[in-house]
């Protein structure tokens, strides 16, 4: 079994090195997973950045016409957990029902791994596979799935900076945001400085509440207005030393400069009491979001730090909205 999964990783890897396009790399790393783990199916899903919608984007075992009529939202149950919360789950047959039917493609399925795919802090979706009985999974096997998934968000994120690279572009041209690889950048170099200096260090993550309600009543057209309008409302709101960037379909991130998460929690607070009051396009539109909101502690990483503002934001869904704080 060790063997195999070296040879798997070796494999995986090789892939990546000659990658042609995301999708073909994640269909040969799949396909060699079958015969090394014996899965009866898999599934990369990722969320659609147009609709907000997770969409199968490569599979194993599934029918095209069941991957062209998937279509879900996050949720709270595992999928949630998954992009919020926790990076790795087991589901089993005849335990959590709503977990078990969270991860249900075309047939009964006795146990299923699924694992976060997260490119720069920022889930993009989860790989899911599915066996007929159950597995034990060990810790070194458990580390060769989390690695593996690791080398396909490495090839999702290779091919989107490759298209980055050819718009020459930073900005969301829509929204006037800065696109999320390149906040992340900006982020990182305040990370490194703020870890320096000991300054404080808060970002948060914000979510629309209805953006698909929207979008099912008005069309995706002004469900995207209102992002937009929303989305300037945020930049004349925040103060000049904040950065703002467009996270996701439905989805903002900010970071606070030398911000304490008490003083951010002041100064989001006072733009949800703001946003109560408007009203947007022409359809006369209001909405709200759910916050995430966490600082950095000492000994954290960059990534425990956007690790901790999504699972906040997460428990912001789960209690309905408004702020949601991490201070552990």
């Amino acid at each position: 079994m060790k063997d195999r999964m070296f040879n798997d990783l070796c494999f995986a890897i090789d892939k990546l090195s000659a990658q042609e396009n995301a999708a073909h790399t994640v269909h040969e790393i799949i396909y060699e997973l079958k015969n090394s783990l014996d899965i009866v199916s898999a599934v990369l899903v990722e969320k659609n950045l147009h609709d907000d919608y997770l969409e199968i984007k490569n599979r194993y075992n599934v029918s095209e016409q069941f991957t062209r009529s998937y279509k879900r939202g996050i949720g709270t149950g595992v999928i949630g957990r998954i992009f919020y919360s926790d990076e790795f789950a087991i589901v089993l047959k005849g335990e959590r029902e709503d977990d078990y039917k969270d991860l249900m493609l075309e047939h009964d399925y006795e146990m299923a791994v699924v694992l976060r795919v997260a490119v720069e802090g920022r889930a993009l979706g989860f790989l899911a596979l599915y066996f007929a009985n159950k597995v034990e999974i060990t810790e070194q096997l458990r580390k060769f799935l989390i690695s593996i998934v690791k080398l396909c968000a490495e090839a999702i994120r290779k091919e989107t900076l490759l298209g980055f690279i050819k718009e020459t572009r930073s900005v969301d041209p829509q929204t006037g945001l800065l696109y999320y690889h390149f906040f992340h950048q900006k982020l990182r170099e305040e990370f490194d400085k703020n870890i320096r200096m000991k300054i404080p260090m808060t970002v948060a993550i914000m979510d629309m509440d209805n953006f698909k309600r929207v979008m099912g009543v008005y069309g995706l057209n002004t469900a995207h207005e209102l992002y937009k309008e929303l989305a300037d409302e945020l930049r004349a709101f925040v103060r000049g030393i904040d950065v703002l960037g467009h996270y996701g379909t439905d989805e903002f991130i900010i970071y606070m400069p030398n911000t304490t998460l008490n003083d951010a929690e002041i100064v989001l607070n006072r733009f949800l009491e703001n946003l109560s009051r408007k009203r947007f396009t022409s359809h006369n539109l209001c909405t709200s979001l759910s916050m995430g909101v966490a600082s950095l502690h000492q000994n954290e990483s960059l990534e425990d730090l956007l690790s901790n503002t999504q699972r906040a934001l997460y428990q912001s869904k789960l209690k309905g909205g408004k702020i949601s704080r991490c201070d552990e």
